[in-house]
């Protein structure tokens, strides 16, 4: 007895966003400095914006007993 198998890979790709950053913190971060965007990344909160999933199919291969 022969049968199909095939692999399926299924991702989840998040966006998430956080409120309005404040001047001081859009300057912080245009400086593109590491450290100072480090600053910012750890006052302010990320949030589920929306999400996307994704499969990916290989084609089947035949297995035979």
């Amino acid at each position: 007895m022969a049968k199909l198998r095939q692999r399926v890979v299924y991702t989840t790709v998040r966006w998430e966003e956080t409120d309005p950053l404040t001047e001081e913190q859009i300057k912080k971060w245009k400086t593109g400095d590491y450290d100072l965007q480090e600053e910012v990344i750890d006052e302010v909160e990320f949030e589920l914006s929306h999400d996307k999933t994704i499969d990916d199919y290989d084609h089947p291969e035949l297995i035979e007993d």
